[in-house]
């Protein structure tokens, strides 16, 4: 496996899905269990913060790619295309708390919110 792609609904029974998808990518790139663990936490963290914002959330989508030496992986927020009115959100916790866990953690997001995660880790860690 080097790509893999998981869509599921917004809710917050299906983080479960989305944190076993990532047990098995990890096992699939050898990682140790202690770092997948942490791939797992980092990941049920993203899954919370780019679902609870403001902007109505339709789907989330996890992609996982293995290439050079990398993990690589995305979580994105699939929002509702109305527009409104939102107040400014700050996700500095959260970057916090993935950012112990993964090498790179990048988020995307706007005054509604943060709709995507991207965050690698070393195959080798």
């Amino acid at each position: 496996m080097n790509r893999m792609t998981l869509s599921v609904p917004p809710g917050s029974e299906w983080a479960l899905v989305v944190r076993t998808t990532l047990g098995a990518v990890g096992v699939t790139a050898n990682l140790t269990m202690d770092v997948i663990d942490d791939l797992r936490t980092a990941v049920e963290e993203a899954f919370e913060l780019v679902t609870h914002q403001e902007r109505f959330v339709e789907r989330v989508v996890l992609s996982c790619k293995i290439e050079d030496g990398l993990i690589n992986i995305s979580l994105e927020a699939q929002r509702a295309p109305r527009q409104q009115a939102c107040d400014m959100m700050d996700p500095e916790v959260a970057q916090l708390v993935i950012g112990t866990l993964m090498t790179d953690v990048k988020l995307e997001g706007d005054q509604c919110g943060v709709y995507a995660v991207r965050m690698s880790l070393p195959v080798g860690a």
